[in-house]
């Protein structure tokens, strides 16, 4: 079938072109007629020659008479070595004989060892083809069981293949790469917990184990204990949520920093300066998740209380693309290490600074509102967190 479609039946085609052509050609050169000779010429109503009845020659019967409606094609009979072809190019043209060579249009010898060649090529196409798409997933296939062991998805090396493979293998990575961080998420909660709770769990088991009258005296400083430890679970909850349940507002910057100044002195007890370079009266409004936001901003109000000396200093910009607050204390500030791996979210534990949940959640919950958080160095000491927005900013006249 193969064979057919691809080499006899455009040869066919060809064949039925060139004899339609050579017959128009001694048409239009009045050819000498005769009924002897190179060139034979009967009557249109005259039947000589017999219907085709090889492949080939059928086929090219057919074409002719696709092309050009009444013209006929007929095989006459073999004198000596040659075999006659008759055509009519028209229903009303004389019949045109031509004797030519015998021909063997294929015989079944050779069509078959045609058709075997074909045969083989294709299987052979069609091997590499498959090898093509199935080598990758092999290869892919022999990579997975090492994301099941909690290898680095990142060490995963490159798979190849065709796009639809390569786009497999970027899912698969994506989704390990999400299963690897929920397992790193695991574990810092599982060890966060049990060291953030340990030290005040020792100072209450200590306490309890204290005479009477000392218990009583002992009473605020339980107190103390509790709220330490209901703030660490609560940090470790909001981690695992960071907002993204909350429901998406606008909001009016100005009037947002405003509040959060008011939580800063009220709340934290802290020396707030806001301060604003650029006079810009014109009130820039923020899509963003407002309990999930406040919660990133009492963090650092919280971490300038504790380290960053209780004074803060804040910076309002609005560029074209991005809206920025820069929050700025004036503690001593961290070592390179320990700046890179703020940037990072991943807050190793130090003495006097936790588990570094704080940090992780602020990181995340920028992420969600399609923002950054950054931290650098002053040039005077201090540390500056910068809260990038990468949202367009909009103007109102009113909010």
């Amino acid at each position: 079938m193969l064979f057919h479609q691809y080499v006899l039946n455009p040869s066919a085609e060809r064949f039925a072109e060139f004899l339609l052509q050579t017959d128009h050609a001694l048409v239009s050169r009045h050819a000498p007629y005769g009924s002897a000779g190179k060139l034979q010429w009967r009557p249109a109503n005259a039947h000589p020659g017999h219907i085709p009845d090889q492949y080939f020659l059928r086929e090219s019967a057919r074409y002719l008479q696709q092309r050009t409606p009444g013209a006929r094609l007929r095989i006459g009979p073999e004198e000596g070595n040659d075999t006659w072809i008759w055509i009519r190019g028209g229903p009303d043209q004389s019949w045109l004989g031509m004797p030519v060579s015998s021909m063997d249009f294929g015989g079944q010898g050779f069509m078959l060892m045609r058709l075997g060649i074909i045969a083989l090529v294709t299987l052979l196409g069609a091997w590499l083809i498959v090898r093509q798409i199935n080598r990758p997933l092999a290869r892919l296939a022999a990579e997975a069981p090492r994301i099941g062991l909690g290898d680095s998805p990142d060490a995963l090396g490159p798979i190849g293949g065709p796009l639809e493979v390569q786009r497999l293998t970027e899912a698969i990575t994506s989704m390990a790469n999400d299963l690897h961080r929920l397992h790193e998420e695991r574990t810092l909660l599982l060890t966060g917990i049990s060291h953030e709770l340990r030290t005040p769990l020792s100072r209450l088991l200590l306490t309890l184990h204290l005479p009477d009258r000392n218990f009583l005296a002992q009473k605020s400083s339980m107190r103390i204990d509790v709220r330490e430890m209901d703030e660490t679970i609560d940090k470790f909850l909001a981690l695992v949520r960071s907002g993204d349940q909350e429901k998406g507002i606008s909001i009016n910057v100005q009037e947002w920093l405003a509040k959060m100044t008011e939580i800063a002195r009220e709340r934290y007890g802290l020396l707030v300066h806001v301060e604003r370079p650029v006079p810009d009266f014109s009130p820039h409004v923020l899509q963003c998740r407002p309990l999930a936001l406040e919660r990133v901003f009492r963090i650092l109000f919280d971490n300038t209380k504790r380290y960053g000396g209780g004074i803060l200093e804040i910076q309002f910009l609005a560029c074209p693309t991005y809206l920025e607050i820069r929050l700025r204390d004036y503690g001593p500030g961290v070592s390179a290490a320990f700046l890179q791996a703020l940037n990072q979210g991943n807050l190793p534990h130090q003495t006097g600074h936790g588990a570094g949940i704080g940090v992780r959640i602020c990181h995340r919950i920028m992420a969600l509102h399609n923002g950054s958080l950054h931290y650098e160095m002053a040039t005077d000491d201090g540390l500056i967190a910068v809260l990038r927005f990468y949202s367009p900013p909009e103007r109102h006249d009113s909010l």
